[in-house]
Formats: C-alpha cells, sequence, structure tokens
C-alpha cells in the first residue's frame, strides 16, 4: 500500500510539474484550484478591490475583464481565462494620483478641444463673412463704375445744351430732370450700400480681433496645459506575480485593453516592440475600439 502511495505521489507531482512547465499560468492558480480542477489549464482570475472614485461597479468591471480575456480567447481560438469568484489572481483597481492626475487631464483637454473647436466655428464664420465682402466689394465697384458713367452722361449731356446757344425744349429739360433725379437716388442707394459694405467690414474687423485675442488666450491655455502635465509614463497596470493592479485609464476601452495585457504578463509574456501589439509597453496606435491580437503577441506566446 505504501509502496502504491509512493508511486501515486511522484506521478502526482510530475504531473502537476509538467502542467506548470507547459502552462506557466496556472502558477498563479491557486493549489486547491489545481486539485480540483487537474484538467483545466486556464488562468483562473476574480475581481478584487474595485474604488468607488473610478464610478464603476464591480460587475462593471468584472464584464471588462471577461472582454479582455475574449480578446486572447478570439485572437489564439483557445480558452485560456476563466472567472472564479474564488479564484487566487485578484483584478484591482486602484485609485491613487496617477487616475487623479489622467482625470485632471482629461477635463483640461477636453476644454481645450471645445475652446478649439470654438475657435474654427468662429473662424469659418469669418471665412464666409470676408467671402460675402469680397462680392459685396466687387458689386460696388461695378455700381460705382455705372454711376459715374451715367455722371459723365449727363455732364456731357448738360454741355452740349449750354453749347447749343439754345432756349432748352421742354422735353429735354423734363429729360434732363428725370436724369438728375436719377442720379440722386442712385447716389443715395450706392451711400446706402457702401454704410452697409462698411458696417460689415467693421464687424469682420472686430471678429477678426476677437479671434486674435482668443487664439492668444488658446495659446497660453495650450502652453499652462502642456507645463502643467509634463509627458511621462504611467503605469496604467502592473502583475506583481500575485494580482492585477490598474491604477489608471481614461476610458472602458482602455481599461479592457489594459486588463487584457496584464493577462498576457500573467500568460508568462513579456513586452514586444510592435506598437500595435497587446503586449507593447504602451498604449498608443492599439485600436482600443476593434482590437486583435497583433502577429508579435502570438508569436511571443507560442514561444513560450
Amino acid at each position: 500500500m505504501r509502496y502504491w502511495l509512493i508511486i501515486f505521489t511522484i506521478i502526482f507531482t510530475a504531473y502537476f510539474s509538467i502542467q506548470r512547465y507547459l502552462h506557466p499560468q496556472l502558477n498563479h492558480n491557486s493549489v486547491i484550484d489545481r486539485i480540483s480542477h487537474p484538467l483545466d489549464t486556464r488562468l483562473r482570475y476574480r475581481i478584487g478591490e474595485v474604488d468607488p472614485r473610478f464610478n464603476l461597479s464591480q460587475s462593471q468591471v468584472q464584464d471588462l475583464a471577461q472582454q479582455a480575456a475574449e480578446i486572447w480567447h478570439q485572437g489564439t481560438m483557445k480558452s485560456l481565462f476563466v472567472y472564479d469568484p474564488n479564484a487566487k489572481l485578484a483584478i484591482n483597481l486602484i485609485y491613487d494620483e496617477r487616475q487623479a492626475e489622467s482625470t485632471a487631464r482629461q477635463q483640461e483637454l477636453n476644454i481645450l478641444e471645445n475652446t478649439q473647436q470654438y475657435q474654427n466655428s468662429e473662424r469659418s464664420n469669418i471665412e464666409k463673412l470676408r467671402a460675402e465682402l469680397d462680392q459685396s466689394n466687387r458689386e460696388l465697384e461695378i455700381n460705382k463704375v455705372n454711376y459715374e458713367s451715367k455722371v459723365t452722361q449727363y455732364n456731357q449731356f448738360v454741355q452740349n445744351i449750354n453749347q447749343s446757344n439754345q432756349a432748352m425744349h421742354p422735353s429735354a429739360q423734363a429729360q434732363l430732370e428725370q436724369l438728375k433725379n436719377q442720379l440722386q437716388t442712385e447716389q443715395i442707394n450706392l451711400n446706402q450700400k457702401l454704410a452697409v459694405h462698411n458696417k460689415k467690414v467693421n464687424q469682420l474687423n472686430q471678429q477678426v480681433d476677437v479671434l486674435n485675442s482668443n487664439n492668444q488666450q488658446f495659446n497660453h491655455s495650450v502652453d499652462k496645459f502642456n507645463a502643467r502635465f509634463q509627458p511621462r509614463q504611467f503605469d496604467k497596470g502592473v502583475f506583481n506575480g500575485q494580482s492585477i493592479n490598474i491604477y489608471e485609464f481614461q476610458s472602458d476601452a482602455d481599461l479592457r485593453v489594459t486588463i487584457a495585457h496584464e493577462l498576457g504578463h500573467a500568460l508568462g509574456l513579456l513586452h514586444n516592440a510592435d506598437p500595435k501589439a497587446l503586449m507593447y509597453p504602451t498604449m498608443e496606435e492599439q485600436d482600443l475600439q476593434n482590437f486583435k491580437l497583433a502577429a508579435a503577441d502570438l508569436a511571443m506566446l507560442n514561444s513560450r
């Protein structure tokens, strides 16, 4: 009996040793889990501490973690992770100065983006008004030329009458008076159009002055933003061998991919050099909304 017990112990130990070697993620499952599920090679995880200042519930984080695991499942066509409320490995959301800084940065960035959109809208209005003024100026020039031409014709008509040394015929006198009245009416209309045009020019100049002033304020705000939020590397998440701790994220999509990244470390993967890969050290060129594992991620997983 003792002999078979020794044999069983040796086989049992050898089996779990080989299993841990082939599937490094099992190192992070509890002994009870491994004994209870001897043929299950999936990494078991649970949701641990979730600081309420992240405004996410436990169930929301669990959904995002399962979506993160699904990134691996779809990319490898294998089930590598499973949620277990009693698992040894916990995913924690820990709020500290990193998230506070990120939140403040995002708020300031939103203000800058809204200001820039407003500036772009005002710039578009100015360009539209400038185009209207260009058209108005061309029309005024045409009206001015026509008016001056009619004044010249009128003056020539008067000069011809004066040079004739003859009494002005009543019909000619009526025609002259009509031309004079037309010229006076056209002059009034031209002056009115010119007044409207000049009013729009003043409006344009005022809007340009306001835009330039706002641009100066915007540039000053950008300088303050850059001085306040110096570029630096945030440790968005850390896998310490015992737990996955997430410290900073900007959206649900960001959190989902960050958890997937740390799950990759739990699988035994290091960082790689492909900026679009999940295991790249920072989130830069990855498509957070529709993320899929890159070839570099799969190559690292297959070469463990």
